[in-house]
């Protein structure tokens, strides 16, 4: 049994430097007033329990105080204290000193265990030092109030146990009951914020009928585009079937045409036929007068004339072969042109007007499809060349450029539902701007009823003008949150 062997004071209120040995059995402090024997159990209750507390029992002038005690087993359980420091040390024969801060008004529980005097706990927040007593205090327990005595001797005899069951029962107890007002006011709240879905199965259905109309004019859309590409094909094809008839109409009087050109062609060649001709009559009138001269000068006449003669015969010959051989060519060319058309048009008398009025019209359609053909070509050809790089693209594009398709189809849906909710505020807006009146009238209504009526229909209790006018507050609220809630649902729907 360990009983205490040494106490050491330092600084401990009339105590500057105090040492006291203890011995076996009782121990008797004996002395005059005021000479420092309360102040030695002081400081023995304070190593030993941590009371009292506070700085107040440092001695006057002395910046600390330290009391050690020694017990019987060799264990020292030093208490220091000053302004700044507030510590135990705790050294024992078996381990090395061990210091404790930071423990508050407790005391550590190892220096608890090291002297083994533990405080009889009689509720959490009161504790009795039962080995403990001080000067002028009167017997255990007589002083003490009756609780304080039941709790002692409900301890004692085990009683504190039904306490603490009670104890425990009571706040489980309360926290259940807190809890259940708890979940109850969420579920009246989530009552509240659900009263905006009670139309969503019907939503759900008319969301579905708006898709399936979505996508029947989306196909619509496509047979609408499918249909202008169409007609703007029928357009252009009318266009260029007026532009040929218009060309076929101005081609009408060809024949006329060649006739007048051949005609006009045969006056110009006789034009310069008739040029050539004078121009040599000159020439030769030019070499006759200079012949003359010559004749004249020379005396030949016969020889000469006879010279002239000949010329002018050669002459006349030459002017009447130049214009036949003109003929020959142009003969010759129209009979090779005649001779193309009629190896071209062998067939043309076996075959139906009709069926040459049809190709006549095909050729023309082929003919203003050819240019469309040809960039029909390089459009293709520039797809292929596309196709061929795109099938290097990495698989990782390929994936996103998948997700980007789908998040649009998505998108797209999530769009169609937000322009629906947005036009169903709309009119639930419009409503209540049309209906305002009419609700104003019928709360005032019900306020006059209430005021004239002076107690609650429902409870029977009675009704002022401040209880009326929180109701009709309220009403108004409520009226006010619901169709703010709505909106609020509108708009997180158009946002997800």
């Amino acid at each position: 049994m360990k009983r205490f062997e040494r106490l050491l004071i330092e600084n401990f209120q009339s105590h500057e430097q105090t040492e006291v040995f203890f011995t076996e059995g009782l121990n008797v402090f004996v002395g005059p007033s005021d000479s420092g024997k309360s102040a030695i159990l002081r400081a023995l209750r304070w190593v030993l329990y941590n009371e009292p507390k506070g700085t107040d029992f440092i001695r006057a002038g002395k910046k600390r105080c330290r009391v050690s005690l020694t017990l019987s087993d060799g264990t020292e359980i030093t208490r220091m204290r000053s302004s700044s420091v507030n510590r135990y040390i705790l050294k024992t024969s078996e381990q090395e000193e061990q210091v404790y801060e930071g423990f508050g008004s407790s005391v550590p529980q190892e220096v608890l265990d090291a002297h083994g005097m533990h405080a009889l706990k009689l509720d959490s927040d009161w504790k009795l030092p039962a080995q403990f007593g001080t000067q002028l205090e009167p017997p255990f327990l007589l002083a003490e109030t009756g609780s304080v005595k039941a709790k002692s001797i409900g301890r004692a005899s085990g009683a504190h146990i039904i306490d603490i069951a009670l104890q425990g029962t009571a706040r489980d107890l309360s926290g259940v009951n807190s809890r259940l007002k708890h979940v109850a006011e969420q579920s009246e709240d989530l009552k509240k914020r659900l009263e905006p879905y009670e139309d969503l199965p019907n939503l759900q259905e008319r969301l579905e009928q708006a898709e399936a109309r979505y996508k029947e004019a989306g196909a619509m859309h496509e047979r609408l585009e499918t249909i202008r590409r169409l007609k703007e094909r029928l357009d252009l094809m009318n266009r260029e079937k007026e532009e040929i008839r218009d060309r076929l109409g101005r081609l009408s009087g060809i024949d006329e045409a060649s006739r007048i050109l051949t005609e006009a062609e045969g006056t110009l060649f006789k034009q310069s036929h008739m040029k050539r001709l004078s121009s040599a009559c000159s020439r030769i009138r030019t070499e006759r007068e200079g012949w003359k001269r010559i004749w004249v000068e020379t005396g030949r006449t016969m020889e000469v004339e006879e010279h002239l003669s000949q010329l002018i015969k050669v002459q006349e010959r030459l002017r009447l072969l130049t214009p036949l051989r003109e003929n020959l060519k142009r003969v010759q060319r129209e009979a090779a042109r005649q001779r193309r058309i009629c190896s071209a048009t062998a067939g043309i008398d076996q075959m139906d007007p009709d069926q040459l009025e049809r190709l006549g019209r095909r050729y023309q359609v082929l003919a203003g499809l050819f240019p469309k053909v040809r960039a029909l070509g390089r459009e293709k050809e520039r797809l292929q060349n596309r196709l061929r790089q795109l099938v290097h693209l990495p698989e990782e594009q390929v994936e996103k450029l998948s997700d980007l398709v789908e998040k649009r189809g998505r998108l797209l849906k999530l769009e169609q539902g937000w322009r629906d909710c947005r036009e169903r505020l709309s009119r639930g807006r419009r409503f209540m701007a049309d209906n305002g009146d009419e609700i104003a009238r019928c709360t005032n209504q019900l306020a006059a009823l209430l005021r004239e009526l002076g107690r609650c229909p429902t409870c029977s209790s009675p009704i002022d003008d401040s209880v009326l006018e929180h109701i009709m507050e309220e009403y108004g609220g409520g009226m006010a949150g619901a169709a703010a809630g709505r909106e609020d649902q509108t708009t997180q729907t158009g946002i997800e």
